[in-house]
């Protein structure tokens, strides 16, 4: 009996290292990449150029009573604390002026955090689960799953790709479809694209009502970058 004692020893502690092993090549690592889709640094700042088109109600809904707007909007990590479940939550200043005629004036404060899982935005006290991670073609989340609003499905149309946003050029750019339905009673299409080292650099949201499929209220908005920096 003495002799297979060994054997089984070594068999056993060969066991436990391939398990060991296995369980290794589980574990989840987010590509640097795919975090700096998402800047956290205080100083970082992104300011960007706002179009908006609303279709009012007033034209006996024939959509003759169209309005244009324009405005830039500046965004800004101030700092950053730990809140009560011990994530680091950056404070993020926003200001806004006519255009850069104009000083910028602060309009709101919203916060965002990042995990190795996800990117969430606290806009207007919603949290907004923006990013997902590991990045891939098959991923979908539910955009609204830190909130009480109606279920949003977000996915990646395209990642890691060149692109060119307000006349500057990206090395490594994301597409995220939070929602596209165009129908004969309404047309929602909600679209925002990341740049590495930046953020956010484009975002496209069209809420419009139809009837017989032609628009007849709603609003399009495009926000497009125009510079972006760090402070300190």
């Amino acid at each position: 009996m003495q002799k297979f004692k060994k054997p089984v020893s070594f068999l056993f502690i060969f066991l436990l290292l391939v398990v060991f092993q296995s369980c290794k090549k589980e574990t989840l690592i987010v590509p640097p990449v795919s975090l700096n889709y998402f800047p956290t640094e205080p100083g970082t700042w992104v300011s960007y150029s706002v179009d908006s088109i609303f279709h009012a109600e007033n034209d006996n809904l024939n959509d003759d009573s169209v309005y244009y707007f324009h405005c830039e909007i500046k965004e800004e990590i101030d700092s950053s604390f730990v809140d009560g479940s011990g994530k680091t939550v950056q404070v993020v200043n926003r200001y806004y002026r006519k255009d850069s005629s104009n000083d910028w004036s602060i309009i709101n404060v919203w916060t965002q955090y990042l995990t190795p899982y996800a990117a969430y935005r606290i806009e207007n006290n919603i949290p907004l689960h923006k990013l997902a991670f590991p990045i891939n073609e098959d991923i979908s989340w539910n955009g609204n799953d830190a909130n009480s609003e109606d279920e949003e499905i977000y996915s990646y149309e395209y990642f890691h790709e060149q692109g060119s946003y307000g006349g500057m050029s990206f090395d490594s750019t994301l597409s995220v479809i939070q929602m596209d339905e165009d129908n004969y009673i309404e047309r929602i299409y909600k679209n925002e694209i990341y740049a590495t080292g930046v953020g956010l650099v484009y975002k496209q949201q069209d809420v419009l009502g139809k009837i017989n499929g032609i628009i007849v209220n709603g609003f399009e908005i495009r926000t497009t970058v125009i510079d972006f920096g760090r402070d300190y």
